[in-house]
């Protein structure tokens, strides 16, 4: 029996990254977006993804691979979210994504179930099942496919549907970008181990058995710092960071990583933990109605208050300002 504490009641928006709440507003503003998504729910993408993997996967259940099922059912009873469909994909890439928005699925590959620990496949269960449990599953079902979507969009309005497509397609990415924080989040509570967190992303970001035991977390921390800080320094850093990150439908893993040790020591990770579901909707509440939101000097991200240290905290400087 798992001694995990399943965390009944567990609102999405008690764990949410600051950024991703505020991505998610601003991509509901982008002009084209809803007539896209209208048009992307039309042509059936969810039914063609599923009969895919249906057909090109193991599908795992109680009597099919029940040491993977058992990971993947405790990580649903512990978020509290009713099971979507779990697949394995045979490729020796480690990965797992989540696909649908009706009738999300989960896939994990076989690399990732070889190389990784049972608690670190449950962060990465964890963080597949948030998607879910956040409602990112339309959004990054359509991010996954945006290039087809241009493809067609161009070919119905003869080319102009591109100046439109573009900007979403954009926005959609840095929603992408953002959301993948909250994902890490769910992944650890979920695992609800810190170290195990750790080490699965730190296994991302260096995919070579004999490495791994040599990671240190500190540097790491130092290295996303540094990264962070480039922009600073000049505006051509600026632009080279933006060009190299404008196109990525997911952060660079060295600031997943630094943001996952971070709200292990300053966020709700171990409120939402240690409280009953009740308790910290309460708690939850009564930390939104504190005064307006301010915002950071320095990069424009709004804070958010930490009341453990009774500090505002800025997530996109990862410093209190």
């Amino acid at each position: 029996m798992s001694l995990r504490k399943a965390l009944e009641g567990l609102d999405p928006a008690y764990f949410q990254h600051p950024l991703d709440k505020a991505a998610t507003e601003s991509l509901k503003m982008v002009p084209g977006l809803n007539a896209l998504t209208k048009k992307f729910m039309e042509l059936g993408f969810e039914k063609i993804f599923l009969i895919q993997k249906i057909g090109s996967c193991l599908r795992v259940g109680p009597n099919q691979i029940p040491s993977m099922y058992n990971i993947f059912h405790d990580a649903c009873r512990v978020l509290d979210i009713s099971e979507p469909q779990f697949f394995i994909e045979n490729d020796p890439v480690p990965n797992a994504y989540t696909y649908g928005y009706t009738n999300p699925f989960v896939v994990v590959t076989t690399g990732l179930i070889k190389d990784f620990t049972e608690d670190e496949l449950m962060f990465i269960i964890g963080h597949e099942l948030g998607h879910v449990k956040c409602g990112h599953t339309l959004y990054n079902t359509m991010t996954s496919n945006i290039t087809i979507l241009i493809g067609l969009l161009s070919d119905i309005t003869l080319g102009l549907g591109n100046l439109v497509t573009i900007g979403i397609q954009l926005a959609l990415l840095e929603w992408s970008r953002k959301a993948e924080f909250s994902a890490d989040r769910a992944g650890m509570l979920a695992v609800q181990n810190v170290d195990s967190s750790y080490n699965a992303l730190s296994k991302l970001l260096a995919p070579v058995k004999e490495l791994w035991r040599e990671v240190n977390q500190r540097d790491i921390i130092l290295q996303a710092e540094e990264f962070e800080g480039l922009s600073e320094e000049d505006n051509l850093n600026k632009i080279y960071k933006f060009l190299s990150t404008v196109q990525l439908s997911h952060p660079w893993t060295i600031l997943r990583t630094k943001e996952v040790i971070n709200w292990a020591e300053v966020g709700d990770y171990q409120k939402i933990l240690d409280m009953d579901m009740l308790d910290f909707t309460e708690y939850y509440v009564s930390k939104e109605e504190k005064p307006a939101t301010p915002v950071c000097p320095d990069c424009g991200t709004q804070l958010t208050w930490i009341d453990q240290y009774q500090r505002w905290y800025c997530y996109g400087c990862s410093k209190y300002p």
